[in-house]
Protein backbone atom coordinates (compact mmCIF):
# COMPACT_ATOMS: atom_id res chain seq x y z
CA UNK A 1 0.00 0.00 0.00
CA UNK A 2 2.43 2.67 0.95
CA UNK A 3 5.06 1.50 -2.13
CA UNK A 4 6.14 5.01 -3.94
CA UNK A 5 4.89 6.79 -1.16
CA UNK A 6 7.43 9.74 -1.82
CA UNK A 7 5.92 9.90 -5.34
CA UNK A 8 2.92 10.52 -4.07
CA UNK A 9 3.24 12.52 -1.33
CA UNK A 10 5.37 14.81 -3.97
CA UNK A 11 2.27 14.88 -6.37
CA UNK A 12 0.75 15.63 -3.08
CA UNK A 13 1.76 18.66 -2.36
CA UNK A 14 2.57 19.85 -5.89
CA UNK A 15 -1.60 19.68 -6.54
CA UNK A 16 -1.49 21.52 -2.75
CA UNK A 17 0.08 23.92 -3.92
CA UNK A 18 -1.14 24.72 -7.74
CA UNK A 19 -3.66 27.06 -6.65
CA UNK A 20 -4.71 29.85 -4.17
CA UNK A 21 -7.88 27.96 -3.77
CA UNK A 22 -7.20 24.68 -1.99
CA UNK A 23 -11.17 23.63 -2.79
CA UNK A 24 -10.36 23.99 -6.40
CA UNK A 25 -7.90 20.93 -6.25
CA UNK A 26 -9.52 19.14 -3.54
CA UNK A 27 -10.93 16.42 -5.67
CA UNK A 28 -7.69 15.92 -6.86
CA UNK A 29 -5.84 15.76 -3.98
CA UNK A 30 -8.17 12.94 -2.49
CA UNK A 31 -7.56 10.96 -5.77
CA UNK A 32 -4.21 10.85 -5.12
CA UNK A 33 -4.25 10.33 -1.46
CA UNK A 34 -6.90 7.32 -1.55
CA UNK A 35 -3.92 5.70 -3.85
CA UNK A 36 -2.61 5.40 -0.22
CA UNK A 37 -5.15 5.67 2.15
CA UNK A 38 -8.22 3.39 1.63
CA UNK A 39 -11.03 6.20 2.72
CA UNK A 40 -15.10 5.89 1.69
CA UNK A 41 -15.44 9.04 3.00
CA UNK A 42 -12.76 12.21 3.19
CA UNK A 43 -13.32 15.62 4.96
CA UNK A 44 -11.29 19.10 6.32
CA UNK A 45 -13.36 20.53 9.20
CA UNK A 46 -12.48 24.31 10.47
CA UNK A 47 -13.10 25.90 13.03
CA UNK A 48 -15.29 29.33 13.18
CA UNK A 49 -13.62 31.98 15.28
CA UNK A 50 -15.20 31.85 18.46
CA UNK A 51 -13.85 28.23 18.56
CA UNK A 52 -17.69 26.81 19.75
CA UNK A 53 -18.36 25.63 15.82
CA UNK A 54 -17.16 23.79 13.38
CA UNK A 55 -17.51 24.07 9.40
CA UNK A 56 -17.55 21.37 7.06
CA UNK A 57 -14.95 22.75 4.60
CA UNK A 58 -14.84 20.31 1.70
CA UNK A 59 -16.03 16.94 1.47
CA UNK A 60 -15.72 13.87 -0.63
CA UNK A 61 -17.20 10.31 -0.48
CA UNK A 62 -18.17 7.26 -2.24
CA UNK A 63 -21.84 7.35 -1.77
CA UNK A 64 -24.85 9.45 -2.18
CA UNK A 65 -26.34 10.80 1.05
CA UNK A 66 -25.08 12.24 4.36
CA UNK A 67 -26.34 13.88 7.12
CA UNK A 68 -23.12 16.18 7.47
CA UNK A 69 -23.01 18.31 4.66
CA UNK A 70 -20.01 21.04 3.09
CA UNK A 71 -20.50 24.50 4.11
CA UNK A 72 -22.69 23.82 7.29
CA UNK A 73 -22.07 24.89 11.07
CA UNK A 74 -21.90 22.37 13.41
CA UNK A 75 -21.58 22.01 17.43
CA UNK A 76 -18.27 21.51 18.42
CA UNK A 77 -19.56 19.65 21.36
CA UNK A 78 -19.88 16.09 21.89
CA UNK A 79 -18.00 15.90 18.08
CA UNK A 80 -14.21 14.00 17.25
CA UNK A 81 -13.27 17.39 16.34
CA UNK A 82 -13.10 18.70 19.69
CA UNK A 83 -11.00 16.30 20.86
CA UNK A 84 -8.52 16.69 18.31
CA UNK A 85 -8.28 20.33 18.98
CA UNK A 86 -8.07 19.76 22.27
CA UNK A 87 -5.14 17.41 22.72
CA UNK A 88 -3.60 18.28 19.38
CA UNK A 89 -2.81 14.18 18.26
CA UNK A 90 -4.84 12.22 15.94
CA UNK A 91 -8.07 10.28 17.14
CA UNK A 92 -8.82 6.62 15.83
CA UNK A 93 -12.49 5.15 16.17
CA UNK A 94 -11.90 1.65 15.35
CA UNK A 95 -15.68 1.38 15.33
CA UNK A 96 -18.18 3.94 15.06
CA UNK A 97 -21.28 1.44 16.22
CA UNK A 98 -19.36 1.90 19.69
CA UNK A 99 -18.26 5.35 18.92
CA UNK A 100 -18.46 7.77 21.56
CA UNK A 101 -18.99 11.16 19.08
CA UNK A 102 -22.08 11.78 18.56
CA UNK A 103 -20.93 12.04 14.89
CA UNK A 104 -20.32 8.46 14.81
CA UNK A 105 -23.22 7.40 15.32
CA UNK A 106 -24.77 9.94 12.32
CA UNK A 107 -21.67 8.29 10.57
CA UNK A 108 -22.12 5.10 11.47
CA UNK A 109 -25.59 4.70 9.52
CA UNK A 110 -24.46 5.82 6.36
CA UNK A 111 -22.35 2.91 6.58
CA UNK A 112 -18.89 4.44 8.03
CA UNK A 113 -17.47 1.84 10.70
CA UNK A 114 -13.96 3.20 11.16
CA UNK A 115 -12.89 6.81 11.82
CA UNK A 116 -9.42 8.87 11.86
CA UNK A 117 -8.99 12.65 12.42
CA UNK A 118 -5.78 14.19 12.17
CA UNK A 119 -5.01 18.22 13.34
CA UNK A 120 -4.04 20.68 10.77
CA UNK A 121 -1.77 23.07 12.57
CA UNK A 122 -0.88 26.55 11.34
CA UNK A 123 1.60 28.82 13.15
CA UNK A 124 1.59 26.87 16.26
CA UNK A 125 -1.98 26.32 16.34
CA UNK A 126 -4.88 24.07 15.14
CA UNK A 127 -7.10 25.31 12.78
CA UNK A 128 -9.56 21.95 11.50
CA UNK A 129 -9.06 18.46 10.99
CA UNK A 130 -8.79 16.24 8.28
CA UNK A 131 -10.69 13.39 8.69
CA UNK A 132 -10.67 9.90 7.06
CA UNK A 133 -13.95 6.95 7.11
CA UNK A 134 -13.47 3.75 5.86
CA UNK A 135 -16.26 1.34 5.50
CA UNK A 136 -14.54 -0.72 7.26
CA UNK A 137 -13.82 -1.66 11.05
CA UNK A 138 -10.19 -1.21 12.36
CA UNK A 139 -8.61 -0.35 9.44
CA UNK A 140 -6.75 3.05 10.45
CA UNK A 141 -3.28 2.02 11.69
CA UNK A 142 0.05 4.25 13.27
CA UNK A 143 1.16 3.97 9.39
CA UNK A 144 -1.67 5.85 7.71
CA UNK A 145 -0.97 8.59 10.59
CA UNK A 146 2.93 8.76 9.96
CA UNK A 147 2.05 9.20 6.47
CA UNK A 148 -0.19 12.00 6.60
CA UNK A 149 1.63 14.01 9.21
CA UNK A 150 4.11 14.36 5.92
CA UNK A 151 1.99 16.48 3.90
CA UNK A 152 -1.11 17.80 6.63
CA UNK A 153 1.48 21.25 7.51
CA UNK A 154 1.29 21.93 3.56
CA UNK A 155 -2.40 21.21 3.89
CA UNK A 156 -3.11 23.87 6.53
CA UNK A 157 -0.85 26.25 5.06
CA UNK A 158 -2.66 25.92 1.94
CA UNK A 159 -6.05 26.27 3.46
CA UNK A 160 -5.14 29.46 5.52
CA UNK A 161 -3.97 30.85 2.46
CA UNK A 162 -7.28 29.93 1.05
CA UNK A 163 -8.88 31.99 3.52
CA UNK A 164 -6.58 34.32 3.24
CA UNK A 165 -7.01 34.66 -0.76
CA UNK A 166 -11.41 34.73 0.18
CA UNK A 167 -10.85 37.56 2.37
CA UNK A 168 -8.81 39.34 -0.12
CA UNK A 169 -11.46 38.61 -2.84
CA UNK A 170 -14.57 39.68 0.01
CA UNK A 171 -12.09 43.14 0.49
CA UNK A 172 -11.66 43.55 -3.69
CA UNK A 173 -15.76 43.05 -4.15
CA UNK A 174 -16.77 45.56 -1.37
CA UNK A 175 -14.08 48.14 -2.60
CA UNK A 176 -15.33 47.31 -6.40
CA UNK A 177 -18.69 47.96 -4.71
CA UNK A 178 -17.74 51.01 -3.26
CA UNK A 179 -16.07 52.53 -6.03
CA UNK A 180 -19.02 51.46 -8.46
CA UNK A 181 -21.89 53.15 -6.29
CA UNK A 182 -19.92 56.26 -5.16
CA UNK A 183 -21.51 59.39 -6.30
CA UNK A 184 -17.74 60.76 -5.82
CA UNK A 185 -14.73 60.38 -8.49
CA UNK A 186 -12.48 58.13 -6.72
CA UNK A 187 -9.11 57.28 -9.02
CA UNK A 188 -5.23 56.11 -8.92
CA UNK A 189 -2.73 57.77 -11.36
CA UNK A 190 0.43 57.06 -12.02
CA UNK A 191 3.01 59.45 -12.22
CA UNK A 192 3.52 59.45 -15.78
CA UNK A 193 -0.36 60.48 -15.89
CA UNK A 194 -2.01 57.40 -16.74
CA UNK A 195 -5.16 56.42 -15.17
CA UNK A 196 -4.76 53.05 -13.41
CA UNK A 197 -8.67 53.30 -11.55
CA UNK A 198 -11.63 55.72 -12.66
CA UNK A 199 -15.03 55.45 -10.90
CA UNK A 200 -17.96 55.00 -13.06
CA UNK A 201 -19.25 58.27 -11.45
CA UNK A 202 -16.72 60.25 -13.25
CA UNK A 203 -19.28 59.98 -16.64
CA UNK A 204 -22.25 61.66 -14.30
CA UNK A 205 -20.21 64.90 -13.11
CA UNK A 206 -18.02 65.41 -16.88
CA UNK A 207 -19.84 63.87 -19.26
CA UNK A 208 -16.82 61.98 -20.31
CA UNK A 209 -16.75 58.51 -20.10
CA UNK A 210 -14.49 56.60 -18.54
CA UNK A 211 -12.35 55.11 -21.35
CA UNK A 212 -11.41 58.44 -22.39
CA UNK A 213 -9.48 58.75 -18.86
CA UNK A 214 -7.90 55.40 -19.32
CA UNK A 215 -6.68 55.74 -23.05
CA UNK A 216 -4.98 59.31 -22.76
CA UNK A 217 -2.21 60.51 -20.23
CA UNK A 218 -3.41 63.59 -18.55
CA UNK A 219 -7.20 63.83 -19.49
CA UNK A 220 -8.49 64.73 -16.41
CA UNK A 221 -6.67 67.94 -16.17
CA UNK A 222 -7.53 68.92 -19.93
CA UNK A 223 -11.01 69.41 -18.44
CA UNK A 224 -10.08 71.98 -15.54
CA UNK A 225 -10.99 75.36 -16.32
CA UNK A 226 -8.24 77.41 -17.44
CA UNK A 227 -8.69 79.86 -14.77
CA UNK A 228 -7.65 76.80 -12.45
CA UNK A 229 -5.78 74.30 -14.34
CA UNK A 230 -2.49 75.90 -13.91
CA UNK A 231 -2.85 75.95 -9.69
CA UNK A 232 -4.11 72.38 -9.71
CA UNK A 233 -1.25 71.19 -11.75
CA UNK A 234 0.95 72.62 -9.41
CA UNK A 235 -0.44 70.99 -6.27
CA UNK A 236 -0.43 67.60 -8.06
CA UNK A 237 3.37 68.32 -8.77
CA UNK A 238 3.81 68.97 -5.18
CA UNK A 239 2.14 65.53 -3.96
CA UNK A 240 4.15 63.61 -6.81
CA UNK A 241 8.10 65.73 -5.90
CA UNK A 242 7.38 64.82 -2.40
CA UNK A 243 7.00 68.68 -1.30
CA UNK A 244 3.37 68.09 0.11
CA UNK A 245 2.31 64.80 1.82
CA UNK A 246 -1.01 65.40 1.08
CA UNK A 247 -3.56 67.90 -0.88
CA UNK A 248 -7.13 68.65 1.03
CA UNK A 249 -10.24 70.10 0.15
CA UNK A 250 -8.97 71.83 -2.99
CA UNK A 251 -11.59 73.48 -4.75
CA UNK A 252 -11.50 74.22 -8.89
CA UNK A 253 -13.87 74.33 -11.92
CA UNK A 254 -14.03 71.75 -14.55
CA UNK A 255 -16.07 72.03 -17.85
CA UNK A 256 -18.39 69.34 -18.87
CA UNK A 257 -19.07 68.30 -22.13
CA UNK A 258 -22.13 70.03 -22.85
CA UNK A 259 -20.55 73.20 -21.43
CA UNK A 260 -21.76 74.30 -18.11
CA UNK A 261 -19.11 74.56 -15.49
CA UNK A 262 -18.91 72.42 -12.66
CA UNK A 263 -17.38 73.19 -9.17
CA UNK A 264 -15.28 70.29 -7.47
CA UNK A 265 -13.14 69.45 -4.32
CA UNK A 266 -10.16 67.58 -4.70
CA UNK A 267 -8.45 65.20 -1.94
CA UNK A 268 -5.27 63.50 -2.96
CA UNK A 269 -2.54 61.15 -1.31
CA UNK A 270 0.64 60.23 -2.74
CA UNK A 271 1.30 56.41 -3.93
CA UNK A 272 4.29 54.72 -2.50
CA UNK A 273 6.71 51.85 -3.48
CA UNK A 274 9.45 51.19 -1.33
CA UNK A 275 8.94 55.03 0.12
CA UNK A 276 9.43 56.31 -3.67
CA UNK A 277 6.64 58.01 -5.11
CA UNK A 278 5.04 56.60 -8.00
CA UNK A 279 1.73 58.19 -8.34
CA UNK A 280 -1.50 59.41 -6.48
CA UNK A 281 -4.90 58.54 -5.28
CA UNK A 282 -7.65 60.33 -4.39
CA UNK A 283 -11.22 61.90 -4.67
CA UNK A 284 -13.58 64.56 -6.17
CA UNK A 285 -16.73 65.71 -4.69
CA UNK A 286 -19.21 67.52 -6.60
CA UNK A 287 -19.51 71.00 -4.34
CA UNK A 288 -21.63 72.93 -6.92
CA UNK A 289 -24.66 73.15 -5.18
CA UNK A 290 -22.42 74.07 -1.93
CA UNK A 291 -20.95 77.12 -4.33
CA UNK A 292 -24.40 78.27 -5.46
CA UNK A 293 -25.31 78.09 -1.67
CA UNK A 294 -22.33 80.27 -1.18
CA UNK A 295 -22.74 82.97 -3.47
CA UNK A 296 -26.46 83.31 -2.52
CA UNK A 297 -25.30 83.75 1.05
CA UNK A 298 -22.64 86.12 -0.26
CA UNK A 299 -24.85 87.84 -2.46
CA UNK A 300 -27.47 87.94 0.60
CA UNK A 301 -25.42 89.63 2.98
CA UNK A 302 -24.32 92.05 0.44
CA UNK A 303 -27.44 92.90 -0.31
CA UNK A 304 -29.07 92.95 3.00
CA UNK A 305 -25.91 95.47 3.91
CA UNK A 306 -26.80 97.88 1.56
CA UNK A 307 -30.56 97.61 2.27
CA UNK A 308 -29.40 98.32 5.75
CA UNK A 309 -26.97 101.08 5.20
CA UNK A 310 -29.99 103.56 3.67
CA UNK A 311 -31.75 103.94 6.51
CA UNK A 312 -29.10 103.90 9.08
CA UNK A 313 -26.99 106.13 7.54
CA UNK A 314 -30.54 108.40 7.57
CA UNK A 315 -31.13 107.87 10.97
CA UNK A 316 -27.87 108.60 11.63
CA UNK A 317 -28.18 112.12 9.89
CA UNK A 318 -31.55 113.14 11.76
CA UNK A 319 -29.28 112.31 14.99
CA UNK A 320 -26.88 114.17 14.10
CA UNK A 321 -28.96 117.03 13.31
CA UNK A 322 -30.50 116.59 16.85
CA UNK A 323 -27.40 117.02 18.91
CA UNK A 324 -26.11 119.86 16.76
CA UNK A 325 -29.24 122.06 17.91
CA UNK A 326 -29.27 120.81 21.41
CA UNK A 327 -25.04 121.95 21.18
CA UNK A 328 -25.51 125.48 19.21
CA UNK A 329 -29.00 126.39 20.64
CA UNK A 330 -30.04 127.62 17.61
CA UNK A 331 -33.74 128.41 17.58
CA UNK A 332 -34.08 127.57 13.50
CA UNK A 333 -32.15 124.46 14.09
CA UNK A 334 -34.85 122.76 16.70
CA UNK A 335 -37.83 123.76 15.09
CA UNK A 336 -37.20 121.18 12.63
CA UNK A 337 -38.06 119.00 15.25
CA UNK A 338 -41.05 116.89 13.27
CA UNK A 339 -38.70 116.83 10.70
CA UNK A 340 -35.98 114.92 12.68
CA UNK A 341 -39.13 113.02 14.15
CA UNK A 342 -40.16 112.24 10.65
CA UNK A 343 -36.87 110.95 9.15
CA UNK A 344 -36.61 109.30 11.98
CA UNK A 345 -39.81 107.49 12.23
CA UNK A 346 -39.69 106.61 8.16
CA UNK A 347 -36.62 105.02 8.47
CA UNK A 348 -37.13 102.94 11.56
CA UNK A 349 -40.30 101.85 10.23
CA UNK A 350 -38.03 101.07 7.27
CA UNK A 351 -35.63 98.99 8.92
CA UNK A 352 -37.98 96.55 11.02
CA UNK A 353 -39.68 95.86 7.43
CA UNK A 354 -36.60 94.93 6.28
CA UNK A 355 -35.51 92.80 8.71
CA UNK A 356 -39.57 91.04 9.20
CA UNK A 357 -39.07 90.46 5.55
CA UNK A 358 -35.42 88.76 5.84
CA UNK A 359 -36.95 86.44 8.55
CA UNK A 360 -40.15 85.71 6.88
CA UNK A 361 -38.72 84.85 3.93
CA UNK A 362 -35.59 82.48 5.54
CA UNK A 363 -38.79 80.52 7.82
CA UNK A 364 -40.73 79.96 4.29
CA UNK A 365 -37.40 78.61 2.72
CA UNK A 366 -36.06 76.85 5.53
CA UNK A 367 -39.55 74.99 6.20
CA UNK A 368 -38.97 75.52 10.03
CA UNK A 369 -42.83 77.30 9.69
CA UNK A 370 -45.37 74.73 8.20
CA UNK A 371 -48.50 76.12 7.02
CA UNK A 372 -51.69 76.04 9.33
CA UNK A 373 -54.26 74.76 7.21
CA UNK A 374 -57.57 76.03 7.68
CA UNK A 375 -61.11 76.27 5.92
CA UNK A 376 -61.15 79.59 4.42
CA UNK A 377 -63.53 81.55 2.07
CA UNK A 378 -61.71 83.44 -0.47
CA UNK A 379 -64.70 86.12 -0.91
CA UNK A 380 -64.51 86.89 1.99
CA UNK A 381 -60.77 87.31 2.65
CA UNK A 382 -60.83 89.33 -0.61
CA UNK A 383 -63.74 91.40 0.18
CA UNK A 384 -61.50 92.20 3.44
CA UNK A 385 -58.70 93.12 1.68
CA UNK A 386 -59.93 95.30 -0.66
CA UNK A 387 -62.08 97.00 1.90
CA UNK A 388 -58.49 97.91 4.21
CA UNK A 389 -56.81 98.84 1.10
CA UNK A 390 -59.17 101.26 0.06
CA UNK A 391 -58.28 104.14 1.75
CA UNK A 392 -54.52 104.21 0.11
CA UNK A 393 -56.07 103.56 -3.09
CA UNK A 394 -58.14 106.68 -2.91
CA UNK A 395 -55.01 108.87 -1.53
CA UNK A 396 -53.89 107.98 -5.01
CA UNK A 397 -57.03 108.54 -7.02
CA UNK A 398 -57.15 104.67 -7.67
CA UNK A 399 -59.91 102.73 -8.38
CA UNK A 400 -59.43 99.58 -6.52
CA UNK A 401 -62.57 97.00 -6.93
CA UNK A 402 -63.21 93.30 -6.95
CA UNK A 403 -64.77 90.43 -9.57
CA UNK A 404 -65.30 86.85 -7.99
CA UNK A 405 -66.83 83.98 -9.08
CA UNK A 406 -69.74 83.33 -7.31
CA UNK A 407 -68.97 79.91 -6.60
CA UNK A 408 -65.48 80.38 -5.79
CA UNK A 409 -65.37 77.19 -2.83
CA UNK A 410 -63.75 77.00 0.25
CA UNK A 411 -59.89 76.34 0.35
CA UNK A 412 -57.65 74.76 2.81
CA UNK A 413 -54.88 76.98 3.37
CA UNK A 414 -53.11 78.86 6.12
CA UNK A 415 -54.96 82.12 5.72
CA UNK A 416 -52.32 84.11 7.76
CA UNK A 417 -50.30 83.33 4.47
CA UNK A 418 -53.02 84.09 1.78
CA UNK A 419 -53.97 87.25 3.52
CA UNK A 420 -50.32 88.30 3.12
CA UNK A 421 -49.56 87.20 -0.21
CA UNK A 422 -53.08 89.11 -2.02
CA UNK A 423 -52.64 92.24 0.48
CA UNK A 424 -48.80 92.55 -0.72
CA UNK A 425 -49.42 92.10 -4.58
CA UNK A 426 -52.37 94.63 -4.54
CA UNK A 427 -50.12 96.93 -1.99
CA UNK A 428 -47.43 96.57 -5.30
CA UNK A 429 -49.97 97.22 -7.67
CA UNK A 430 -51.19 100.54 -5.96
CA UNK A 431 -47.49 101.46 -4.84
CA UNK A 432 -46.73 101.15 -8.73
CA UNK A 433 -49.98 102.50 -10.47
CA UNK A 434 -49.85 106.49 -10.54
CA UNK A 435 -53.43 106.70 -12.44
CA UNK A 436 -56.18 104.24 -13.26
CA UNK A 437 -57.18 101.35 -11.59
CA UNK A 438 -56.48 98.16 -10.32
CA UNK A 439 -58.94 95.00 -10.52
CA UNK A 440 -58.96 91.51 -8.20
CA UNK A 441 -60.27 88.64 -10.20
CA UNK A 442 -61.32 85.02 -8.81
CA UNK A 443 -62.33 82.29 -10.82
CA UNK A 444 -62.35 78.50 -10.28
CA UNK A 445 -60.66 76.14 -12.95
CA UNK A 446 -60.86 72.91 -13.43
CA UNK A 447 -58.71 71.78 -10.30
CA UNK A 448 -58.05 75.18 -9.08
CA UNK A 449 -58.78 78.44 -7.91
CA UNK A 450 -57.08 81.30 -9.72
CA UNK A 451 -56.74 84.79 -8.52
CA UNK A 452 -55.11 87.99 -10.56
CA UNK A 453 -54.25 91.33 -9.13
CA UNK A 454 -54.26 93.51 -12.80
CA UNK A 455 -53.00 97.51 -12.43
CA UNK A 456 -52.92 99.72 -15.33
CA UNK A 457 -48.99 100.82 -13.97
CA UNK A 458 -45.73 101.18 -15.25
CA UNK A 459 -45.86 97.42 -16.41
CA UNK A 460 -42.89 95.57 -16.76
CA UNK A 461 -39.75 94.92 -19.82
CA UNK A 462 -39.29 91.47 -20.47
CA UNK A 463 -35.61 90.99 -18.03
CA UNK A 464 -38.14 92.27 -15.23
CA UNK A 465 -40.55 89.40 -15.74
CA UNK A 466 -37.95 86.78 -15.73
CA UNK A 467 -36.84 88.27 -12.46
CA UNK A 468 -39.51 90.26 -10.47
CA UNK A 469 -39.48 87.06 -7.90
CA UNK A 470 -36.13 86.68 -7.58
CA UNK A 471 -34.66 87.89 -3.75
CA UNK A 472 -33.36 91.49 -3.45
CA UNK A 473 -34.34 92.19 -7.07
CA UNK A 474 -35.47 95.34 -7.79
CA UNK A 475 -36.22 97.08 -11.02
CA UNK A 476 -35.06 100.96 -9.78
CA UNK A 477 -31.99 100.33 -6.99
CA UNK A 478 -33.00 103.38 -5.33
CA UNK A 479 -36.75 102.08 -4.97
CA UNK A 480 -37.98 102.14 -1.24
CA UNK A 481 -38.36 98.45 -0.26
CA UNK A 482 -35.97 95.66 0.20
CA UNK A 483 -37.18 93.56 -2.90
CA UNK A 484 -37.67 90.69 -1.17
CA UNK A 485 -41.85 91.23 -1.02
CA UNK A 486 -42.79 88.73 -4.24
CA UNK A 487 -40.03 86.17 -3.28
CA UNK A 488 -42.21 85.91 -0.11
CA UNK A 489 -45.29 85.71 -1.88
CA UNK A 490 -43.85 83.12 -4.65
CA UNK A 491 -42.64 81.04 -1.66
CA UNK A 492 -46.16 81.31 -0.25
CA UNK A 493 -47.76 80.04 -3.37
CA UNK A 494 -45.21 77.33 -3.34
CA UNK A 495 -45.74 75.73 -0.01
CA UNK A 496 -49.26 75.35 -0.62
CA UNK A 497 -48.84 74.13 -4.34
CA UNK A 498 -49.76 76.92 -6.61
CA UNK A 499 -48.06 78.72 -9.24
CA UNK A 500 -47.42 82.14 -9.73
CA UNK A 501 -46.62 84.40 -12.47
CA UNK A 502 -46.79 87.95 -14.35
CA UNK A 503 -48.09 89.06 -17.50
CA UNK A 504 -47.02 92.32 -19.13
CA UNK A 505 -47.14 93.53 -22.64
CA UNK A 506 -44.00 96.10 -21.64
CA UNK A 507 -43.17 99.45 -20.17
CA UNK A 508 -46.71 101.64 -19.54
CA UNK A 509 -48.46 99.03 -20.20
CA UNK A 510 -49.83 98.09 -16.98
CA UNK A 511 -49.01 94.15 -15.38
CA UNK A 512 -51.19 91.61 -14.28
CA UNK A 513 -50.17 88.80 -11.21
CA UNK A 514 -51.78 85.97 -11.09
CA UNK A 515 -51.58 82.95 -9.04
CA UNK A 516 -53.55 79.76 -8.50
CA UNK A 517 -53.94 77.56 -5.54
CA UNK A 518 -55.15 73.76 -5.94
CA UNK A 519 -58.61 72.40 -4.86
CA UNK A 520 -58.87 69.30 -2.86
CA UNK A 521 -61.68 66.66 -3.93
CA UNK A 522 -63.98 68.11 -1.01
CA UNK A 523 -63.21 71.45 -2.41
CA UNK A 524 -64.49 70.23 -5.96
Amino acid sequence: MFINKKEIILNINKIIFSSLDIREVYQTMSKELSKVIDFDRLSVTLITENNDLYENFVLSKDYEYTALKEGVLYPMEGSMMKRVIQFRQPVVVEDTSKGRFFTDTVLYKEGIQSRLGFPLEYKDRVIGSVNFGSKRKDYYTKKHIDFFAQIASQLAMSIENTRLFNRIKEAEEKYRTVIESSPDIIFECAKDGKFLLMSPSVEKMTGCPVNQFYDNRGYGLSLCHADDRERVQHEIFQILNGKNSNLMDMEFRITHKQGQVIWLSLEIIPIKECDEIVGIEGFCRDITERKKLDELKDGLIRDVTHELKTPVAKIEMAIDMFERSITTGNINTLGKGSQIHEILRNNINRLKNTVKNILDISKLESGMEPLKLHDISLIELITQIVSELGNTANTKNLTLTSHLSANLPIIKADRYKIYHLITHLIDNAIKFTEQGKIDIIASVLPDAVQVTIEDTGRGLDEKTKERVFEKFYKETPSTFGAGIGLAICKNIVQLHKGKIWVESEGKGKGSRFKFTLPMTADNK
